[in-house]
């Protein structure tokens, strides 16, 4: 069974509490205004590679971190995948797991009805992201995302869940300075503006 994947990268200190491991999904096709994450839009973009090479990946280190954060792209697209390799997280982890989607709750009811999420994840970031609507904390883009966790099978709405002001940043086999969070209104053109004038090409995930 093969997942579409853009992006693996660890270590992370934001999107979600403690040192993280992140696995952004390739593809998506709610295509929300303003989205930071365009290129993940594709699904012929990325990579695709088996869930078990995935999980093997992340066995490997997860005992040197607190939690896993997967987003995109949009992440219940790849249902399936997404279930099986978080049913195998679950069981041989202890990892927490985060997931970002920009499917309403409803709308995942709907779609996926075995509800096996409410099992796996521990806090789903729910709604389309809003460009009009722009948050200024750092556990969501729009003030429309709602967040949750299960407990006994039943979703629970939450408040803030965690508080990090850091980036985590990195520079890769391109030079690229590569940099993971959820920036505040027009924080992006800012850093965008000052990598310019020292010439440096920027890529956000």
């Amino acid at each position: 069974m093969n997942w579409r994947l853009n992006n693996i990268k660890y270590p992370i200190y934001n999107l979600g509490e403690g040192k993280r491991i992140g696995i952004w999904i390739q593809g998506c096709t709610l295509y929300c205004k303003g989205c930071v994450n365009q290129t993940l839009w594709s699904k012929t973009g990325g990579k695709s590679i088996n869930v078990f090479d995935v999980y093997n990946i992340i066995t490997e280190i997860a005992n040197e971190y607190d939690g896993l954060t997967i987003s995109g792209g949009e992440p219940f697209q790849q249902y399936e995948q997404l279930m099986v390799f978080l049913h195998l997280i679950k069981t041989k982890t202890e990892l927490n797991v985060y997931c970002f989607t920009g499917y309403e709750l409803e709308e995942l009811n709907k779609l996926y009805p075995d509800k096996l999420f409410y099992k796996y994840i521990d806090t789903l970031i729910t709604g389309r992201y809003e460009i009009n609507n722009n948050s200024n904390d750092n556990y969501r883009g729009s003030t429309n995302q709602i967040l949750y966790s299960f407990e006994s099978g039943k979703p629970v709405i939450i408040g803030n869940p965690f508080v990090s002001k850091k980036w985590s940043i990195s520079v890769n086999k391109k030079s690229q300075i590569q940099m993971v969070g959820i920036p505040k209104w027009d924080e992006l053109k800012k850093i965008e503006g000052d990598l310019k004038l020292i010439k440096i090409n920027k890529k956000f995930i």
